[in-house]
């Protein structure tokens, strides 16, 4: 193998490492986000809460196997696994491409509607309410007002007894700070692999057309 082969070997290799890693980062992300929201999902009637982690964890786990198949072509340098990996990887890309878009074009009327949502769902169950407070450590959909004269829960403040001076901050906030937070992370993280994902389908491309030719030269 010549010096260019070895670098393409060992550049792919690694890039799919990253990719595993990377892999491994939206699953723990995607399932991290459903175990928080999972209050909000119990008391707000919008079940496409699930959505975009669930989608992090299906992703996560594609790019994960297709790094791992990929790293064994470039170690291998099978040129049938190489071909299988490039394809799949551009698929993979184009379909994270159009997440991005989705994410970014969509978030911020999306962030909009949770308010709304937090308001019906105190409206309708105050107790069920109180688990999100617990949750996100905040107070009523925005702030110790919501409650108007009652007496605050104790899932409104860090200590009892809970007063408007020492309760949290509405839940409004929080949550729509989160969801940002969440959505921008994962379309960052999206377009950051798919650049890396276009140089290694190239690199793939190249070791398996290298495969080939040296699979040629040992039937002379």
């Amino acid at each position: 193998m010549g010096c260019g082969e070895f670098l393409v070997k060992y550049i792919l290799f690694f890039a799919n490492l990253f990719f595993a890693l990377a892999g491994l980062a939206l699953i723990g992300l995607g399932v991290a986000v459903e175990l928080q929201i999972k209050e909000i999902t119990n008391a707000v009637e919008a079940s496409n809460f699930h959505i975009a982690p669930i989608a992090a964890i299906v992703v996560g786990s594609v790019v994960f196997l297709i790094a791992f198949f990929g790293c064994c072509g470039a170690v291998r340098e099978n040129n049938c696994m190489l071909i299988t990996y490039s394809i799949f990887m551009l698929i993979l890309m184009l379909l994270k491409v159009t997440l991005a878009v989705l994410i970014f074009v969509n978030l911020d009327s999306y962030v909009k509607e949770i308010p709304r949502w937090l308001n019906e769902a105190f409206s309708r169950d105050q107790t069920a309410f109180h688990q999100i407070e617990k949750t996100f450590k905040c107070c009523g959909p925005t702030g110790p007002l919501s409650y108007g004269n009652l007496v605050l829960p104790e899932t409104c403040c860090a200590s009892t007894p809970c007063t408007p001076f020492n309760s949290y901050t509405g839940c409004s906030t929080l949550v729509e700070d989160f969801f940002q937070t969440f959505g921008v992370a994962i379309g960052a993280l999206a377009i950051a692999v798919v650049a890396i994902e276009l140089v290694a389908i190239v690199f793939g491309l190249c070791l398996a057309n290298h495969a080939r030719n040296q699979s040629r030269r040992a039937h002379y």
